[in-house]
């Protein structure tokens, strides 16, 4: 009988370490799978002698998988909002020539050449020129923020569908999870399914996870908005309003309370847009109504007043935007019929309206929290998104040094690491052969046994 027995523990021996060269394989195969975490077995003793695998371990931290989702939406959040502020400061940057404060220097700089002689009718033109050119780069500039919203909002629609894929995935992986849960080979490709999921929602929204006890996961939103609950995943739905997104779940907004992921920094990015674009419309109201006011109080060459400078263009109603801002057609085809003068007896040398023009440069304007245009355009456009640009950099590096910093430890524990495998392999290998080497002395022994019965 202790013959037998000692077939049995050698048989259990080669099923159990053969168990652990296919483990060892699996790992193997996976190494170059960075969704894939490796896996052990876990021999145990069989009482009265012998060993059997125990489970297939899931090498997995869970603390540490949070910190990486944590940081993975702030990151996403932080690229996102750099990637759009990063085309809004293309618009204005002046240096390179995409901004108009050149053009504003140069509008009431070329009316000193009116001021000396104002029936000058090339001085007139070349005004008329000036002019054109800066209402045609506030328009250009409003028109390249509407486009990079546009760009960002339709960026939004398609993650949010993306988003709802993933969800509805998840959820159905929780549901397998619960089914496996006595078979650790089909149960661990779920869970790393499950990972990889968390991850691409993580780096998508904002997101808190608890873990349930059988390895499924229930995620909320970081105001604690469910967005799957065991195998029921929410909606998150997008509209558009007015041009601007809105998020919602089960139709509550959650526009403005969506941070993290790329969802997150795109929401900012486009609320960052239509400040900056509430800015240039204050901006080109208050200038274009300024500009008018004092026109429209001189005399052209003709002896005619109260002929505004800028018109609202495409039939829009008064004041003037950046969306539509033009130099009248009037004065556009006729520069005689630029309001230089405030003296009807001389209006051919008379410079009056257009000094008191000039001297609208250097005008402190309540609508412009008592600024000149210029110091408007630049501490309240310019140099903000400059600021916000840099900081946010500097946060979305350092972002990115913490994310790779986490990754790294999540790899090192759970990656493959193919010398470490090789040993697994070559140390299961003995004990397979060990295993089978003592099948063919018992057996020897059993013939020699039979042999002397017989």
């Amino acid at each position: 009988m202790a013959i037998f027995a000692a077939l049995s523990i050698a048989s259990q021996a080669l099923l159990s370490n053969t168990t652990a060269i296919n483990t060892t394989n699996k790992n193997i195969s996976n190494v170059y799978n960075e969704d894939y975490s490796r896996e052990e077995a876990v021999f145990s003793d069989v009482p009265g002698g012998g060993v059997s695998i125990e489970t297939i371990r899931r090498i997995f931290d869970r603390a540490l998988f949070r910190r990486f989702i944590s940081q993975n939406q702030e990151n996403a959040s932080l690229q996102e909002y750099r990637g759009v502020l990063e085309q809004v400061e293309s618009v204005f940057n002046d240096l390179q020539g995409s901004g108009f404060a050149k053009e504003l220097e140069e509008f009431f700089s070329v009316m000193n050449d009116i001021a000396v002689n104002p029936d000058d009718i090339a001085a007139r033109a070349e005004l008329i020129s000036v002019a054109k050119s800066l209402v045609g780069r506030i328009r250009d500039s409003y028109d390249t923020l509407q486009e990079i919203k546009s760009v960002s909002v339709k960026k939004i629609k398609d993650q949010v569908k993306l988003l709802n894929e993933d969800l509805a995935h998840l959820a159905e992986i929780n549901k397998n999870i619960k089914i496996f849960q006595s078979s650790p080979e089909k149960l661990n490709t779920y869970l790393n399914e499950r990972d990889k999921l968390l991850k691409e929602i993580s780096g998508l929204i904002e997101t808190k996870i608890t873990f349930n006890e059988d390895g499924s996961v229930n995620v909320y939103t970081a105001k604690g908005f469910a967005l799957v609950i065991d195998s029921e995943a929410k909606e998150v739905t997008f509209e558009e309003v007015g041009g601007d997104p809105k998020i919602s779940i089960n139709g509550t907004d959650l526009t403005g309370e969506i941070q993290g992921g790329s969802i997150g920094g795109l929401l900012k990015g486009v609320s960052f847009i239509n400040d900056v674009v509430d800015k240039l419309n204050t901006f080109t109201s208050s200038f274009a109504n300024r500009v008018n006011l004092t026109h429209e109080g001189g005399l052209d060459l003709y002896g005619n007043t109260g002929t505004p400078f800028f018109l609202a263009g495409g039939g829009a109603s008064p004041p003037p935007k950046a969306s539509n801002i033009i130099v009248n057609p009037l004065i556009e085809e006729d520069p005689k019929k630029i309001a230089a003068a405030k003296d009807p007896n001389y209006l051919n040398s008379d410079n009056q309206n257009i000094l008191d023009m000039i001297e609208l440069k250097d005008g402190k304007w309540p609508e412009l929290n008592n600024m000149s245009f210029e110091e408007y355009y630049t501490s309240e456009i310019v140099t903000p998104i400059g600021t916000e640009l840099e900081h946010t950099k500097n946060l979305a590096e350092e972002s990115q040094f913490l994310l790779e910093s986490i990754d790294e430890k999540v790899k090192e524990l759970s990656s493959v690491n193919m010398d470490e495998e090789l040993v697994n392999l070559t140390r299961f290998q003995r004990a397979y052969e060990a295993a089978a080497r003592i099948v063919t002395v018992t057996d020897e022994l059993l013939q020699t046994i039979l042999g002397m019965v017989g």
